[in-house]
């Protein structure tokens, strides 16, 4: 319970410390980010580089009670035309920008998996502090006890200015860097070793997912708020019984070449 106390007082102290430094709030997007289409039916692979994540925690902020703000992570997306397992790697980056500006390395990167995408062009972006979002957070988490509508490992919605409906993301799974507990316990989906690096494998099924990532050491946040470099990669592998058929079907050609032959 104390330690619990200790993490809301600092939470609180770091945000207040950071008003007058902190970037734009941007809704929701995907630029840049979109690892594109795979099959499912052949191995491939995608890697984003040169983007950043802004802070230190704001993954693990939407693994407590009152959630975290989306504006923290970094969203990405990708499409599945079928079945396959999907192995998803992020990892610390030290780059300079083109304006020559040096983003910083040192990110302890967590990141979660949801079916769904957020609203994208030709409509209005999504972000949590809309009228339609904190009406959908008031109705699940009690009025005024949330900083946003990022959930780390549960199903959550966020929607936009208009009345299009809100965008749902379901809950696939997610896996961070190192192991945290902060006085609730330690939290599962840790790798174990704080190295700046981390990367999980899911069975997926079909459709459209989105990847949020954001940092997982609240307490070392000497800047409240600091860019991060963060790199990420998505490989697909064809389930087994796909491999299995396509040698199948080799084997029947291959098969049918030599009764011809033979003939």
């Amino acid at each position: 319970m104390k330690e619990t106390f200790v993490k809301s007082t600092l939470k609180y102290a770091l945000l207040l410390a950071g008003l007058t430094s902190l970037p734009a709030m941007a809704h929701i997007g995907y630029g840049g980010r979109d690892f594109g289409s795979f099959t499912g039916t052949t191995a491939a692979s995608s890697t984003i580089t040169n983007q950043t994540v802004t802070g230190l925690h704001g993954w693990i902020d939407g693994t407590d009670a009152d959630w975290g703000d989306s504006h923290r992570l970094r969203a990405y997306r990708f499409h599945l035309d079928n079945d396959a397992d999907v192995k998803i790697a992020f990892q610390e980056q030290a780059f300079v920008t083109s304006a020559g500006a040096s983003v910083a390395a040192g990110i302890m990167p967590g990141f979660s998996v949801y079916r769904g995408l957020a609203h994208v062009a030709p409509f209005a972006a999504d972000y949590d502090f809309s009228v339609g979002s904190e009406a959908i957070r008031d109705a699940v988490g009690g009025v005024g006890l949330t900083e946003g509508s990022f959930r780390a490992l549960t199903d959550w919605s966020i929607t936009n200015d208009n009345t299009d409906p809100a965008s749902v993301f379901t809950y696939v799974g997610h896996a961070y860097d190192g192991s945290v507990d902060y006085g609730t316990g330690v939290i599962a989906g840790g790798d174990g070793l704080a190295d700046h690096f981390v990367s999980g494998v899911f069975h997926l099924t079909a459709g459209d997912y989105s990847i949020f990532v954001g940092g997982t050491d609240y307490f070392s946040s000497a800047t409240p708020f600091p860019s991060l470099g963060v790199t990420g990669v998505v490989s697909v592998v064809p389930e087994p019984e796909t491999y299995a058929m396509l040698l199948a079907g080799l084997g029947l050609i291959g098969f049918s070449a030599s009764r011809r032959r033979k003939l």
